[in-house]
């Protein structure tokens, strides 16, 4: 898998919303579109049609939180056994709260 900072996406294949309309949702969706190589390989991971990604992406609407969340599984790391060790250190270490 490339590198985030890598990724060479021409500008028009997935487009940005203009900075009064942008939210946490445009910047996902934007990330995931160069990620995945374009729009329509977007829309097609996503499971929904090419212009209604396009409206979201322009921060006209915003998408179902499903399909924000397949979004975001996209553009976040894999889990990896180093992660879940870290995990189970955390969990290890909060303080153990005994009911009363």
């Amino acid at each position: 898998m490339p590198r985030m900072e890598n990724l060479e996406v021409p500008a028009d294949n997935c487009p940005v919303a203009p900075a009064p309309r942008v939210t946490i949702y445009t910047r996902v969706l934007h990330r995931a579109c160069q990620m995945v190589g374009g729009v329509e390989t977007l829309a097609a991971r996503l499971r929904v049609p090419a212009p209604t990604l396009y409206r979201w992406l322009d921060g006209e609407a915003d998408p179902p939180t499903p399909v924000f969340l397949k979004a975001v599984d996209i553009v976040m790391p894999t889990w990896s056994g180093d992660d879940e060790l870290f995990a189970q250190a955390v969990r290890a270490a909060r303080p153990k709260i005994r009911p009363k």
